[in-house]
């Protein structure tokens, strides 16, 4: 299913690396969608301006190489890009969520900032997450062939609020397609937890017995099942899906999961408050992304609105 109509690629103007430029023209292929490369870089300083169409054209080639590059290893999966070299004088964030703004990108790619082998992303990537309107995704290498990549998406199905509801849905169904254009295996991971376990076993003045607890604790944990299993039936995902039902935090065993079980892709949303600038990532979001060390999609929840405007 085709679910990202307008693309952006944003390439880093000192890297030649081409791992993300492969995956935005897979997922570009994949979904049958326009794709736009644009490099930005630093505007030259006056004494050097007679130099910036030269400086530009050189850019444009190496854009045209990295392409061809990208292109001779993935073979079919040809796209025809359009390409865009710019100039910068302001925040790199700023720019490139405006932009995104004003042309109406529903997808932005991006090589994840080098972290020097540290996990989670660095603060033009982290400014994205937050800042920038459409989805997001931040690519990192990819070492499987495409018959052998693992995409996880991460789920929180207990909630009463419909934006949230609704984002589940988006996850799954996305998650879906994209596992789909890969290994063709969907893992699909939640957290669960029962909050008053420790408070309850260690208070000698709550009187309640192992066996109350332990039906407690395992109520929690069917309702937990039944509101994943409700939550797919609704999305209407079918093909190979493993359910992986974790007890614990999810800021932990989500990050330790995608470690431990070498995720490629991990795809999860951000929950906001809708409607207010700038409300996007939640503590637990935030908790988890600044532990991953695999590529990232995030989804942003409807009616979510950037702070930054398309115009001054």
């Amino acid at each position: 299913m085709k679910y990202y109509n307008n693309i952006l690629y944003v390439m880093n103007h000192s890297n030649e690396g081409i791992d993300g430029l492969k995956q935005a023209l897979s997922m570009a292929h994949n979904n049958n969608a326009s794709l736009h490369l644009l490099m930005l870089y630093p505007m030259l300083p006056k004494e050097l301006q007679s130099q910036q169409s030269a400086f530009e054209t050189f850019l444009s080639e190496r854009i045209k190489t990295s392409l061809k590059n990208a292109r001779d290893i993935l073979g079919s999966e040809v796209v025809e890009p359009t390409i865009e070299v710019m100039a910068d004088d302001s925040s790199l964030a700023i720019t490139i969520t405006r932009y995104v703004l004003r042309h109406g990108y529903d997808l932005l790619i991006k090589e994840a900032e080098d972290t020097g082998g540290e996990s989670g992303f660095k603060a033009l990537d982290m400014t994205l997450l937050r800042k920038c309107p459409s989805a997001l995704y931040l690519a990192r290498p990819i070492s499987n062939s495409r018959e052998k990549i693992r995409v996880a998406v991460a789920i929180d199905p207990v909630t009463e609020n419909e934006d949230a509801r609704d984002l589940n849905i988006r996850l799954l169904q996305v998650s879906r397609s994209m596992a789909d254009s890969c290994s063709g295996t969907l893992d699909i991971v939640s957290c669960w937890e029962y909050p008053y376990e420790d408070y309850v076993r260690h208070n000698a003045w709550v009187m309640v017995t192992n066996e109350d607890l332990g039906d407690a604790v395992l109520a929690a944990q069917n309702e937990h099942h039944i509101a994943l299993d409700a939550l797919m039936t609704d999305a209407g995902i079918t093909g190979k899906n493993r359910i992986h039902l974790l007890r614990g935090q999810a800021a932990t065993e989500l990050s330790k999961f995608a470690s431990t079980q070498e995720v490629d892709i991990m795809i999860m949303g951000t929950v906001a408050r809708t409607g207010i600038a700038g409300f996007v990532i939640g503590n637990t979001a935030e908790n988890v992304i600044e532990k991953l060390n695999c590529s990232l999609l995030a989804l942003k929840p409807g009616g979510y609105v950037s702070p930054i405007k398309a115009y001054d």
